[in-house]
């Protein structure tokens, strides 16, 4: 798992890398958007490519995808806010 915090250089979390960890396999890459104040998490790649990630807002909660080989469940505003 790939855990990224955007700051300046926000557009390389939500292009070039997402492509890049899809292609290397990662199982799961998880985008804290502080520009945009959401969480963004992509999962299980086919073919090279994530299918569409799934987002959390502020007050929901994002669990971490078994794949990973833990279970635990996070804040999306613990995130966003760390």
């Amino acid at each position: 798992m790939v855990v990224e915090i955007t700051s300046s250089n926000w557009s390389d979390g939500l292009g070039p890398k997402v492509e890049c960890y899809a292609q290397a396999g990662i199982p799961a890459y998880l985008v804290v958007d502080r520009k945009h104040d959401e969480v963004l998490l992509h999962t299980d790649p086919v073919d090279g490519a994530y299918p569409a990630p799934q987002r959390f807002k502020r007050g929901q909660d994002m669990t971490v995808p078994e794949s990973v080989g833990v279970r635990v469940e996070i804040p999306a505003d613990s995130l966003l806010d760390g």
